[in-house]
């Protein structure tokens, strides 16, 4: 008997398929840097307005009069008698004013600008880097174990703890051969890691 697999379990298998399989995608950066811009302007409409003036002052001038005594040719004595009159040239006048200083002002409509902008010529490219998907099906490595170190850094009261139980292993491996062996003092065995480490060899002593 054939039992046919259901849509959930096609689903399930395909979402597998694609977990096995990851895809990769460019990942870029996105520089910014500005545009090249400059206002254009329109040419302004201005006009001149000046204030009312007043009245200008004036002053008339006249050369002096010219005039003579004019008598008659026939004189006589008697009471009808023409007289004589005295004659003027006609007066030589002329007239001077002075204007008011005028006060103007130009007026203009609002300036009425839009920004040209075009591109600029030094501008960073973007950086990308191809980064793919780690696939679910990767079989995960066990994390190394740490190997519990059984000692502690060589200071000097853990030197002294090391020699110390040097000492007492000597005791008790033989007591012939701790009374004819030369122990080395706590001056020798601190130049002797310091040697080590400058070697690169690992100090290790006991935990004082």
């Amino acid at each position: 008997m054939v039992v046919a697999a259901t849509a959930s379990e096609f689903t399930q298998e395909a979402e597998d398929k694609k977990q096995c399989h990851p895809e990769c995608r460019w990942q870029c950066d996105d520089p910014v840097c500005p545009a090249k811009c400059h206002p254009v302007c329109e040419r302004p409409k201005c006009q001149i307005q000046c204030e009312e003036t007043a009245c200008a002052r004036c002053k008339v001038h006249c050369d002096k009069p010219k005039c003579n005594v004019r008598c008659p040719k026939d004189m006589c004595e008697k009471k009808d008698c023409p007289k004589c009159e005295t004659v003027c040239s006609p007066a030589n006048c002329r007239t001077s004013c002075v204007a008011p200083e005028p006060v103007c002002t130009p007026m203009c409509e609002e300036t009425k600008c839009d920004w040209k902008c075009k591109k600029p010529n030094l501008c960073p490219r973007p950086k990308c880097e191809l980064v793919c998907d780690k696939p679910a099906c990767e079989a995960k490595k066990p994390a190394p174990k740490r190997r519990k170190r059984s000692c502690c850094s060589c200071t000097a009261p853990n030197v002294a703890k090391s020699i110390q139980r040097a000492n007492t292993k000597l005791l008790e491996t033989g007591a012939a051969k701790a009374q004819t062996a030369v122990l080395p003092s706590l001056i020798e065995v601190m130049h002797t890691m310091k040697f080590n480490e400058k070697n690169g060899v690992e100090n290790c002593c006991a935990c004082a």
